[in-house]
């Protein structure tokens, strides 16, 4: 239903379903493309001017064309504008005028035409709609002119055939009305239009806008959370490297029979790791903030989930956890990812769904570790959060996941909860890039 009527009234773009009753929908009953008021219109002008038609049939088809410039006002415009000068022009020429009423603009006429000025001011460039408002002060004042110089002989038809027709109220004196009272409320309307053209135009702008900013702290979020994880990978791999640099150092100490060759290849290696160390160091220099007060701390792993764990059960949300069967010669760098995943999956449920039963697992299956954090529905029965998330928690887990070489999965449960799997491998790992 509501789908048909965005079709039958103005409510918004053509089979919006999100229609409702509103404000702006009492004006949309008589704005353009009003399909109900357009049907007024064609009952109305017909009866006007069903008797003052000089050919058979002329009325209904000015009635038509004036219904339909109400309709095409929604889509085109200029078109309706056509439409609206066309039965102008049929009611100068094939019509004589009624009594007191408006002539030659009747009162049908008049609301077609302010509803195309409106809709051209709206949706059109001002000069379009500053031209079609000229463009009818012209038309309407050579029909001026053409009945004071007798060019066309418009007789005034009383309703009472036996009163007199006034004087002062011959088709001059209509049409000179007509033409002051469709100039003002022309004018009138057109600046209607121009307002909310231009308050269109400013939303349009802020929303333009605002999705810019978000696209911008989306990607500035992205590249603080890959340096975040840039700046713990360091201090693991500058372990790895700093047992290298020791090992080949004492290496020709500790090993018997070493020719110089061999004693000078381990000199060799050392020198190399040395010289990556200081390179690190001086990449870290660069990726470190302002607060480097937990750059020298221990990196966590999953020695530390429990505690993670216990946190969050004591804030009120009911956690478990399980450790099955993990390797011990866990490489640091899994361990602290598995530490951040299920970090950042216990946040989300504490942000989204709180107070909900929650269940982390940490498993070790044949080459891999599987990381499961299910979480039930909401307490409060709202609805789970979307499978990409509205901020960035999901996004670093992924970045994670994809530089440790596994696989992130994450979406609603079948009972409205939510599910994390990141599955990691403990062998030969694809690159970031990979």
């Amino acid at each position: 239903m509501r789908w048909i009527l965005s079709y039958l009234i103005s409510t918004g773009p053509v089979g919006d379903v999100s229609w409702r009753f509103r404000l702006t929908t009492v004006p949309a009953l008589i704005g353009p493309g009003s399909v109900p008021f357009a049907l007024l219109l064609l009952g109305t002008q017909n009866e006007v001017l069903a008797r003052a038609a000089h050919v058979s049939g002329l009325s209904q088809l000015i009635a038509a064309l004036t219904a339909a410039a109400v309709i095409l006002a929604r889509f085109r415009p200029v078109l309706a504008w056509l439409l609206v000068m066309a039965v102008f022009t049929a009611t100068v020429l094939g019509t004589d005028a009624v009594g007191s009423d408006p002539w030659p603009m009747t009162s049908p006429s008049l609301f077609a035409y302010l509803v195309v000025q409106f809709a051209l001011a709206r949706d059109r460039r001002a000069v379009v709609a500053i031209g079609a408002w000229l463009g009818y002060l012209a038309a309407g004042t050579w029909a001026l002119w053409a009945v004071n110089a007798r060019f066309l002989d418009i007789d005034v038809i009383m309703p009472n055939p036996t009163a007199p027709a006034p004087a002062d109220r011959g088709a001059a004196a209509l049409a000179g009305e007509n033409l002051g009272v469709m100039a003002v409320f022309g004018a009138l309307v057109f600046v209607v239009g121009l307002s909310v053209r231009i308050w269109r135009q400013g939303r349009a702008r802020v929303a333009e806008e605002e999705q810019v900013a978000s696209a911008e702290r989306g990607r500035r979020r992205m590249l603080e959370e890959r340096t975040r994880i840039a700046r713990e990978l360091h201090d693991i791999v500058a372990h790895h490297m700093s047992v290298i640099a020791v090992q080949s150092s004492t290496a020709e100490y500790r090993i018997e029979g070493l020719d110089e060759a061999a004693r000078e290849e381990f000199r060799s290696i050392g020198a190399q790791a040395r010289e990556s160390l200081a390179e690190m160091r001086r990449l870290l220099a660069v990726l470190r903030n302002e607060d480097q007060s937990g750059l020298r701390d221990p990196m966590p792993g999953p020695e530390g989930l429990a505690g993670l764990v216990e946190a969050v059960d004591r804030s009120g949300t009911p956690t478990t956890l399980a450790v099955v069967a993990l390797p011990e010669d866990l490489p640091e760098a899994v361990g602290l990812t598995v530490y951040r995943v299920v970090q950042e999956a216990l946040s989300n449920v504490v942000r989204h769904a709180a107070g909900a039963a929650t269940a982390v697992e940490v498993r070790g299956e044949g080459g891999s570790v599987v990381v499961t954090v299910v979480n039930a529905a909401r307490p409060d029965g709202g609805a789970p959060p979307e499978p990409d998330g509205s901020g960035l928690g999901l996004v670093g887990m992924r970045e994670r996941v994809v530089i440790a070489g596994g696989g992130l999965e994450a979406g609603p449960t079948e009972d409205g909860g939510f599910r994390v799997r990141a599955e990691l491998p403990l062998g030969d790992r694809l690159d970031a890039q990979e």
